[in-house]
């Protein structure tokens, strides 16, 4: 089980100062169930060691990114709450944004904006998705299309953004944006299911979809057809790269309860990173050197 690190500062200065922080490899940012009742935000090394809890305050986290300085993390609450975090200190500041109740908030690699998704007429089904500035100036919907678009992706070059798009059944299908000359593409069609959207530094997409029966972690080159990476009867899902590409964390149920694991690219047998009582989820690997 995940250690109650005291002090928590010290603690995860020493996780931020190893190797893997060094040579660019970590830290990986996480979602765990804590002994206060709340999905916390946490850190830890690529091989699951410093294993310490970040943020305190009485909330349910839902969403998480690294901001570029690999310093503070953009958390999205379970009820819309939208703050920066510093990942030492867990100490909080709060997004002033003229809407509430924003979704799956994502910040982008550059660090400029923060895509999201987001309801105006308080339905769940007809949510679209917006960006804006990081100190929430600048709000606009990027994407106004009926029905139901949720889960934002950065592209790592912070150039595009891919989403998820449903009309209700089962069909939940990726499409992309870019924002250089606003084109809108529909990458899939009728393909079940698609769910935790990953765009990879080699080109690569990595999502969770049902396509077999059973979520598993797929990943696609565009050109190709998709490969199931993972293969297990537990729920295997919310994937992230490792900054080079070779690697993947995802979040399985395969051991009882949600848990962090970590599996090569090329496929082979997963390595669990995470052994808690309650469960541990949405894995986010920071992407490039500190800054």
């Amino acid at each position: 089980m995940p250690s109650r690190c005291t002090p928590a500062v010290g603690l995860l200065l020493i996780a931020l100062a190893s190797p893997f922080v060094a040579n660019g490899a970590g830290p990986i940012a996480y979602l765990a169930f804590s002994d206060d009742g709340y999905w916390q935000a946490w850190s830890m090394n690529p091989d699951g060691t410093a294993q310490t809890q970040i943020t305190r305050s009485p909330y349910d986290k839902a969403r998480l990114s690294w901001y570029p300085d690999s310093q503070h993390l953009l958390i999205n609450g379970n009820q819309g709450e939208l703050v920066q975090v510093d990942a030492h200190t867990g100490a909080e500041q709060p997004i002033p944004m003229a809407v509430g109740g924003m979704s799956d908030a994502v910040l982008s690699p550059d660090g400029r904006l923060i895509a999201f998704s987001l309801s105006t007429s308080g339905s769940i089904d007809d949510n679209n998705i917006w960006l804006a500035n990081t100190d929430g100036s600048g709000l606009r919907k990027l994407v106004a299309r009926q029905y139901l678009q949720h889960e934002p992706a950065w592209a790592p070059d912070s150039g595009a953004v891919y989403f998820l798009s449903g009309q209700g059944g089962q069909d939940h299908d990726i499409w992309r944006y870019r924002l250089a000359d606003g084109s809108l593409e529909q990458l899939t069609a009728g393909r079940l299911y698609h769910f935790d959207l990953a765009p990879g530094p080699t080109g690569t997409l990595a999502f969770s979809a049902n396509r077999t029966g059973n979520y598993e972690i797929w990943l696609w080159s565009e050109g190709g057809e998709p490969r199931a990476l993972t293969g297990d009867p537990a729920l295997d899902g919310r994937p992230s790269w490792s900054p080079d590409g070779t690697e993947l964390v995802f979040e399985s149920t395969r051991g009882g309860v949600p848990d962090i694991w970590k599996v090569s690219a090329q496929g082979g047998d997963p390595v669990r990173l995470t052994a808690t009582s309650q469960g541990a989820r949405l894995p986010v690997w920071r992407q490039g050197e500190n800054r």
